[in-house]
């Protein structure tokens, strides 16, 4: 059984403790020493990534539930600002505004039409919308842009940063799962790589790289 610290939350630790796996009704002994499989490795990343939201989501829902929704369509502003777009984007909404007036009022023609031909009531007759969408390479440009403004805006308050460190550990969970299921060279290897990089390990890496190295594969 193998534990890992997610951060802290107003001093008190966050853990994720791996259970062993069942097998014929009996777990899997730590002295077995048996090297988890590729897909095993999936199996507990999808576990934990799972255990991830739910902690992101009980970060903001509980102190500020609309936190996420606000810092995205902030961050989509700024984004249509820094690229030159957001007078057009106003212009666009304003036209595609008055579009959808027009086509709502060309649809009630229509089913006034159907209405009266078949001699019943305008509610009797179904809907059927269909509106045009903004080009993909704009929407593309804005979400790259966005995504990179939504972090800095989460990393100027505390709720954000937490956020932020547990979407981290998310990203970096197939990481975490082998190189806490792995050998000593490539716990070594990756130390190294992390030194060149100039980069810090997560929380759960940095527990992992602290548990015995798993040598049966070598």
């Amino acid at each position: 059984m193998a534990s890992g610290t997610l951060g802290y939350w107003r001093g008190t630790p966050l853990t994720v403790t791996v259970v062993p796996v069942v097998e014929g009704g009996e777990l899997f002994k730590e002295e077995h020493n048996m090297a988890l499989t590729v897909t095993e490795r999936e199996h507990w990343k999808d576990r934990i990534a799972r255990r991830i939201d739910k902690a992101i989501e009980a970060v903001y829902s509980t102190k500020d539930p609309g936190l996420l929704e606000r810092t995205e369509a902030q961050a989509k502003r700024q984004a249509t600002k820094l690229l030159g777009i957001d007078l057009l984007m106003e212009q666009r909404d304003t036209i595609s505004q008055e579009m959808k007036r027009l086509e709502r009022q060309d649809v009630k023609v229509i089913r006034q039409m159907v209405a009266t031909i078949r001699g019943c009531d305008i509610e009797e007759v179904s809907h059927d919308h269909s509106y045009r969408s903004i080009p993909f390479e704009v929407t593309a440009a804005v979400t790259r842009r966005a995504a990179i403004l939504e972090e800095e805006l989460l990393a100027e308050q505390e709720l954000g940063r937490r956020i932020l460190l547990l979407r981290r550990e998310k990203e970096e969970l197939l990481d975490t799962v082998w190189l806490a299921t792995s050998g000593r060279q490539i716990k070594e290897l990756w130390t190294k790589v992390m030194e060149c990089l100039v980069q810090e390990p997560t929380s759960l890496q940095s527990d992992a790289l602290q548990l015995p190295p798993d040598d049966s594969e070598s």
